[in-house]
C-alpha cells in the first residue's frame, strides 16, 4: 500500500508525511478550529479506514493532500 510522499511547509512545521500514522499525527496537532472543518474530517475518517485495503488508503492519501491544499501548507 502507498500513501503520498508530502512535504509540508517549514511555516507549518516542516515534517514529511509518508505514511497514515505520520498524517493522523501531524492532524492530532491541529487545532480543533482546523480539525472541525468539514475537509479535515473527510480526512480523519478516510484515515480511519486506510488500513482496510490498498484503495482505502490511496482514498485517505488523497483527501488528506485535498485537506492540506487550500491553506497552501504543502511544498511544491
Amino acid at each position: 500500500m502507498a500513501f503520498g510522499n508530502y512535504k509540508i511547509k517549514a511555516d507549518f512545521g516542516g515534517e514529511r508525511i509518508t505514511d497514515r500514522n505520520s498524517a493522523t499525527a501531524f492532524m492530532l496537532t491541529l487545532s480543533a478550529i482546523y480539525r472541525n472543518k468539514p475537509h479535515w474530517k473527510l480526512a480523519d475518517q478516510a484515515l480511519r479506514q486506510a488500513s482496510k485495503s490498498a484503495a482505502a488508503e490511496s482514498r485517505a492519501s488523497a483527501a488528506f493532500k485535498a485537506a492540506m491544499k487550500p491553506k497552501g501548507w504543502l511544498e511544491n
